[in-house]
């Protein structure tokens, strides 16, 4: 039988083939690289046995054309696995050197910032990708992109610059402490050694970031307590646009060491980080809390602690101070945390899960949903001995009532109207009442029985009204100055029960930003930026973003292999 001429078209479709299978991974995925490939394949082994059965292909005669589909199928099958691995190494040659770039950005943004990013960085909890907004912008979460209005007072301070770094800091102690003030610089890393070295503590390890404050004068007289009080969000632009608000704070700085170079020491400024790095004495490449938010697992990102009320300190991986105190006593020291969120459980640390029920620290958060205080865990912290009944709060609420019906019918700060709900840390009375709960700590706790008690507290209303209302609005400038009231009080209660017995370290955990519109800046909108990665990684069968937070993006490993 005559042999007839091999068809051209045979010959074109297998390089079309392959050039398929390159532009499809090119473009997108391998996964979708493969698909197209072995539909390619199917089609031309359907269009060979077309051309076997007219007798274009030639050869002894075989009736089952086996010989014909062995051979032209592993062909195709070279081909489709031929392009797609020129596609890929295409698109990678195609890429900008990835080191160029990141050097580049390192450069313009200089080695004082990018040591601040490097102290952040947990290679098992941080994103994939650090955001790292201008100066003076904001990156929304995505709840918020979806509602913002004009002139949105929500904004985040999750940021690296030194507006959003500089804290104020103060250690105050008559008798223990002399007057003096440092330019020296210096972060919140460095209370817990401080702390160690005034109390008499030699447990504390050495290989940790922070340092006993330089040129701090003692009299060498040990403290009964040790009370660390942070402001939430009362940097120093924050401090320094409400410059009559503190006075107490101003009249501490006038009195004790003064620190005027600190920092919270490492990116993004925002409260999980700082209150974990107050507690341990490290930064988040240490201590792992590297935001609100931390890798769980290949699925992306969890809650740092999980859930209030029932929160998990193992997320720290260091112990603190605290704990490390506590232990080295047999629990016979006193320690204890009063906070607002659980963000701030990072000062006292893991608790006492092998600890009998009065051994237990106290530590406490303000639980909304009951509108009462609670212990982060019930099952490591625990209330005070004793706690104001909600009696007295229901009186601060009432109180207030007369003034803020005042200040709203006159239309005061209407420009910065919340659009979303309201939260009671944005009016004074849980300031007021949280003031009332440390007294009934001092009260009936046994401060400075078996050595120098640890007792630390942190305001959130500054930072929690500058998210809701925006650090320009009057009430922060309210909240502010209420929290500096409580300051005052607890002045005067540390100096009726331990005259000369006690310290006082008064910091900040970070400053806030302010309302973008008005200093020239933008807003990141997560959902935009979450679209615009899979438009240039993307465009396979999965995705490859998993979350975006305001500090970082969290990247589905897998499917950034699969496109290339």
């Amino acid at each position: 039988m005559a042999t007839r001429t091999f068809p051209r078209s045979l010959l074109a479709f297998a390089l079309v083939g392959g050039a398929v299978a390159a532009v499809v991974v090119a473009l997108g995925s391998l996964i979708t690289g493969i698909v197209a490939g072995v539909t390619t394949w199917i089609i031309g082994l359907l269009l060979i046995r077309w051309a076997a059965g007219r007798g274009y292909l030639g050869g002894d005669h075989d009736p089952s054309r086996r010989r014909f589909l062995v051979w032209t199928g592993l062909g195709g099958l070279a081909w489709v696995a031929g392009g797609a691995a020129l596609g890929r190494v295409a698109t990678t040659l195609a890429r900008p050197d990835p080191g160029a770039v990141q050097e580049a950005a390192a450069r313009d943004l200089g080695a004082e910032y990018m040591e601040l990013v490097r102290r952040a960085y947990h290679p098992g909890r941080s994103g994939d990708l650090q955001l790292l907004v201008s100066p003076f912008n904001s990156a929304n979460y995505a709840a918020e992109s979806l509602s913002l209005v004009p002139q949105d007072p929500r904004t985040s301070h999750a940021s690296v610059w030194m507006y959003l770094e500089r804290i104020p800091l103060v250690v105050y102690g008559p008798g223990i402490v002399r007057r003096s003030d440092s330019a020296e610089r210096v972060s919140l890393a460095d209370l817990a050694p401080t702390t160690a070295g005034l109390i008499g503590f030699d447990g504390w390890p050495g290989g940790r970031a922070g340092r006993m404050l330089p040129g701090l004068s003692v009299t060498g007289r040990t403290p009964k307590i040790v009370v660390t009080y942070v402001f939430d969000g009362g940097g120093w632009n924050v401090l320094r646009h409400w410059p009559n608000k503190w006075p107490h704070l101003k009249r501490l700085m006038g009195e004790g060491a003064t620190y005027r170079n600190a920092l919270t020491g490492s990116f993004p400024s925002i409260t999980a980080c700082a209150h974990a790095t107050i507690g341990t004495g490290t930064f988040p490449t240490t201590h792992g809390i590297t935001g609100h938010n931390i890798r769980a697992d290949a699925s992306g990102s969890r809650k740092t602690y999980r859930e209030p009320g029932n929160a998990d300190p193992s997320d720290i991986l260091v112990p603190t101070l605290a704990d490390l105190y506590s232990d080295a006593s047999g629990n016979r020291v006193w320690v204890g945390e009063v906070g607002y969120q659980v963000w701030h459980m990072g000062m006292i640390g893991f608790g006492g899960p092998n600890r009998g029920a009065d051994q237990k620290p106290v530590g406490v958060y303000w639980n909304e949903g009951t509108g009462s205080w609670a212990p982060h865990n019930p099952a490591l912290f625990r209330l005070p001995a004793t706690t104001p009944g909600l009696d007295v709060f229901e009186a601060h609420q009432t109180d207030f009532a007369a003034e803020e019906a005042t200040l709203t019918s006159s239309g005061w700060d209407r420009q910065f109207d919340p659009s979303g709900g309201r939260s009671p840390c944005c009016s004074p009375p849980v300031v007021q009442y949280q003031h009332d709960l440390l007294v009934a700590t001092l009260d009936s706790e046994p401060i400075g029985a078996g050595g120098p008690s640890l007792l630390y507290t942190t305001y959130k209303s500054p930072d929690y009204t500058g998210h809701v209302y925006n650090m320009y609005s009057d009430w922060e400038g309210l909240m502010l100055r209420t929290v500096d009231e409580q300051l005052g009080r607890l002045v005067e209660e540390l100096e009726a029960r331990y005259p000369g017995e006690y310290l006082l370290i008064v910091t900040a955990d970070h400053g806030q930003c302010p309302l973008p519109d008005a200093v020239n800046g933008v807003r990141l909108d997560p959902i935009q930026l979450s679209r615009s990665i899979e438009e240039a990684f993307g465009a396979g069968p999965t995705s490859v973003v998993q979350d975006v937070w305001p500090s970082e993006v969290y990247m589905n490993v897998p499917g950034l292999r699969d496109a290339g």
